[in-house]
């Protein structure tokens, strides 16, 4: 697999069970209103996004989290782990939102990011809007559990909350997290 391969990726997957996303929502303690300006070709916006964030710690009692995320993408993708990636919590309600935008940064001496995983931590009858759609034509599965790779070159944008409450997981997976073994396949 090389770099472009990844970088334009979209694939879903099943990650944590129902009861595995109560336990993992456990971890959210420090919630903090986050916005990002977006720039997406041309186009700028100060306001790009609306919601509430928390680092996942990584520390004895979230370590079943990303090894869960890791062996599940070394298996599928002969991938060698560094470091754990980056995990982020998003807490989405009512007038929330993220405009279309990339995940590849694109400052001066960031590290390359290769993907992102989500994972759903809310049922869907939880909430009313909220659609991630990825290069506009995927909707992700609002299952709770499931987890959904999509490449850093991936347009996508998460609607409008309407009601409720939309808890998602994000990882941002990059270069100082992994290295690709040659044999890597793309099965998952």
């Amino acid at each position: 697999m090389n770099l472009n391969t990844v970088i334009n990726s979209y694939i879903e997957f099943n990650l944590f069970t129902k009861k595995e996303c109560k336990k993992i929502l456990e971890n959210i303690n420090n919630l903090q209103f986050t916005n990002y300006s977006i720039k997406l070709g041309k186009k700028f916006y100060e306001n790009g996004s609306s919601m509430k964030s928390q680092d996942l710690v990584d520390n004895i009692n979230t370590k079943w989290i990303f090894d869960r995320l890791k062996s599940k993408l070394s298996n599928e993708f002969d991938i060698k782990w560094i470091l754990n990636p980056h995990g982020v919590f998003r807490y989405y309600t009512v007038g929330d939102y993220f405009l279309e935008h990339k995940d590849n940064v694109n400052k001066s001496g960031a590290d390359p990011r290769y993907f992102t995983v989500t994972v759903q931590l809310s049922e869907p009858d939880e909430y009313v809007g909220g659609d991630v759609i990825v290069e506009k034509v995927n909707k992700i599965s609002k299952n709770i559990g499931s987890a959904t790779l999509w490449g850093s070159n991936l347009i996508h944008e998460v609607k409008n909350i309407k009601k409720g409450i939309r808890n998602s997981l994000v990882f941002f997976i990059s270069s100082k997290h992994l290295l690709f073994n040659n044999k890597a396949t793309n099965k998952i």
